[in-house]
């Protein structure tokens, strides 16, 4: 396989008002593809933000990181309410379609990522559907190299027991000053990866084992990039070939990231990378009603 990394992105910082600071990543920002992630909302929210807005034919993943004090309520139409907590993962399968508002319960500061996932065509039309995995039911991998919180998927032999309709991984982890890790890449499958705080080091190897050493090349190297604090980079595998792998590294700080994985949505099968026209569309009108193109009525039901 071959793998190619974007260039990196800082983010466009929003605030919707003095409650809510947002650094936020669209697809459209990488020159690599991002499927299935379409957008991803880094936000540190004090007060009510958004009122209740729609959401159909993709996922959503809210991830509250554990410096996060006070909960997050989390209301539903299909009367699913629940408080999301300090290391919390809250999934949300729109499907058919769901009307829901996230905001503070009481005096808190919620510090996480919002994650949008597009979905397959199957799984558009299933019923809306919420799901709640508590922080300590993570898996928590504490190695030399520092602490990674397995949110969704499988790492290290350690799987989360987040039941979601299609495979993807979601890492929350730190390292420590110098310290590395590795993330196999299966052909076909994309990568988000994200510095939240310390610089972050990422080198793409497109083999996972017995991989040559990667020659040096001038005016910059392809296969690796840096990420400050606050910015991101998108990884791509090609649907051929031997599993590549991903290594992070930490520079002379701590670093703290996270990382989603998982196969392209957009895809056609056998396409080799052509987005097919549906999925293109489907995805743009999931985008609209969540930047608020479509509003929830007054007096609508939560």
């Amino acid at each position: 396989m071959t793998l190619h990394l974007s260039a990196v992105v800082a983010g466009s910082i929003k605030s919707p008002d003095d409650a809510c600071q947002i650094r936020q990543f669209r697809h459209t920002d990488f020159s690599r593809g991002m499927s299935p992630v379409v957008l991803v909302d880094h936000f540190v929210m004090t007060g009510p933000s958004f009122g209740p807005h729609p959401h159909a034919g993709i996922g959503v993943a809210t991830l509250l990181l554990e410096d996060s004090t006070g909960e997050m309520q989390s209301l539903e139409s299909i009367e699913n309410n629940r408080e999301i907590r300090a290391g919390d993962l809250h999934w949300t399968l729109a499907g058919k379609g769901i009307v829901h508002a996230q905001r503070p319960a009481g005096e808190a500061r919620l510090h996480g990522l919002q994650i949008f996932i597009d979905l397959p065509e199957h799984a558009k039309a299933l019923p809306a559907s919420t799901s709640l995995l508590r922080a300590w039911e993570m898996p928590v991998i504490q190695t030399v190299s520092g602490r990674i919180r397995v949110a969704a998927g499988s790492y290290g032999g350690w799987q989360s027991p987040l039941q979601i309709p299609e495979p993807l991984l979601i890492l929350d982890g730190w390292l420590r000053p110098g310290a590395s890790m590795l993330v196999t890449m299966q052909p076909g499958w994309n990568a988000w990866i994200y510095a939240v705080q310390g610089d972050l080091g990422v080198r793409a190897r497109h083999r996972s084992k017995g991989a040559a050493p990667l020659p040096k090349m001038a005016g910059g190297d392809p296969d690796f990039a840096v990420l400050p604090a606050g910015s991101a980079v998108a990884a791509g595998a090609t649907p051929d070939g031997e599993e590549g792998v991903l290594m992070l590294m930490a520079g002379r700080t701590p670093a703290h990231f996270v990382l989603i994985s998982g196969p392209a949505a957009d895809v056609a099968a056998g396409s080799r990378g052509v987005s097919t026209r549906a999925g293109q569309e489907a995805l743009a009108q999931a985008l609209a009603a969540y930047e608020g193109a479509e509003t929830v009525p007054q007096g609508v039901a939560m």
